[in-house]
């Protein structure tokens, strides 16, 4: 079993933990010193002990590092049995070592565990049969090393039951992946039929018309190839800008990254513009929700650039207190009356309906409020998950 196999957060919180009642036993040890004198070798215990605890809880990364290099919990364990020979089991230090118990089982493969674990038992037994004047008995002389064995035990029972876990969720990640492989692709079919099918549709049909025009009617001929020409270009620009936000959205890197690069993307040309970012990184993975929301920022930040008439544009990026998510895309332009919103759809203009469409098929919603003179804002709210308002329960 690799390194790499063990690393969960499980066994890394358990880790810290067992330094945690290290301490612990320390200090209620030392407790059995206050009508003794200390020896040099139980100062250097006392000393080491202390200083692989304040390190196993102090540094964040103490378990990661014993993780890739278990042979620093077979050195424990070593020297915690040089500890029981030199100061014998008639020592309350000897308590310290069912922490490094702790740490065997869930961090050593089962070989290297049982090795460390037979050294512990050894060193236990030669540390108590070099006890001569103390009186035996079977719990002194057993007790301790039953429960190294059972504690050991149990600290693999729980790194295998981790391991486990993992592979569950590894393999509940391929599923996912080809469930989302899959909706990727219907929903470029959908955005390709929404946005494009049907521009060409109507190419086509406005091309065999032409046709039609031409010998009968020559200016309606020109004004028909004038509005092909405008309809092939606009099925050019949407089929370039659902590609870049196909290619910017790689779903290994951080959403907050994947928008900055759109929104610089979106305003490389509008050289009067200043963009400002505020972005807050959130854990945003679903890849429906992530799509929705960078294509409706794509729409908001260039309709601002073409129709604001502004020389800056603010992105913010933040999580709610409802645990949504939420992008806002402002800028300080001409603004305009919500009132008109109504009359632009009769005139076929349906971009504040099409944002409240797009959220709304990630169970998200959109708002939008602008003032003439003082600018527009545009709100995108999406839940994480990306549930769908049919879902909600």
């Amino acid at each position: 079993m690799t390194t790499e196999a063990i690393a969960t957060s499980e066994i890394r919180t358990l880790v810290r933990v067992s330094f945690f009642l290290r301490m612990l036993t320390l200090f209620a040890s030392l407790t059995a010193y206050t009508d003794q004198r200390l020896t040099a070798g139980a100062i250097a215990a006392i000393i080491f002990l202390t200083a692989s605890s304040m390190a196993g809880i102090a540094l964040p990364t103490a378990p990661a590092f014993l993780e890739r290099h278990p042979i620093l919990a077979a050195c424990d364990a070593l020297v915690m049995t040089g500890l029981m020979v030199a100061l014998g089991t008639d020592n309350p230090l000897v308590l310290v070592a069912l922490s490094s118990c702790i740490i065997i089982g869930v961090v050593l493969p089962p070989a290297a565990a049982v090795l460390s674990t037979v050294t512990m038992v050894s060193g236990y037994l030669a540390g108590s049969l070099a006890d001569d004047g103390q009186e035996r008995s079977f719990l002194a002389d057993y007790g301790f090393p039953v429960t190294f064995v059972c504690v050991v035990v149990l600290g693999q029972v729980f790194r295998i039951l981790a391991e486990r876990k993992r592979q569950s969720e590894r393999a509940f990640a391929d599923l996912i992946s080809g469930t989302v492989t899959a909706e990727e692709r219907a929903r470029l079919a959908r955005e390709l039929h929404d946005s494009t099918a049907k521009t060409l549709q109507g190419l086509v049909l406005s091309a065999q018309a032409l046709t039609h025009w031409i010998p009968v009617d020559p200016a309606r001929a020109c004004t028909e190839a004038k509005a092909i020409a405008a309809s092939a270009d606009d099925a050019i620009v949407r089929l370039r800008s659902l590609l870049s936000t196909l290619r910017q959205d790689d779903l290994s890197q951080p959403f907050h990254e994947s928008l900055a690069a759109l929104a610089r993307d979106c305003t490389q040309d509008a050289l009067q513009v200043r963009l400002r970012l505020e972005l807050e990184p959130v854990e945003l993975s679903a890849p429906a929700v992530r799509y929705e929301l960078l294509a409706a920022a794509r729409e908001a930040i260039c309709n601002a650039v073409a129709h604001a008439d502004t020389d800056r544009i603010t992105v913010r990026l933040y999580s709610t207190d409802d645990g949504e998510v939420a992008i806002e895309v402002s800028d300080g332009g001409c603004g305009f009356s919500v009132e008109i919103l109504p009359e632009r759809e009769r005139a076929g203009h349906f971009g504040v309906r099409g944002y409240s469409e797009r959220l709304a098929s990630i169970g998200g919603r959109a708002d939008l409020s602008s003032t003439p003179g003082r600018g527009t804002r545009v709100r995108f709210v999406a839940p994480v998950m990306g549930l769908r308002e049919g879902a909600h329960v």
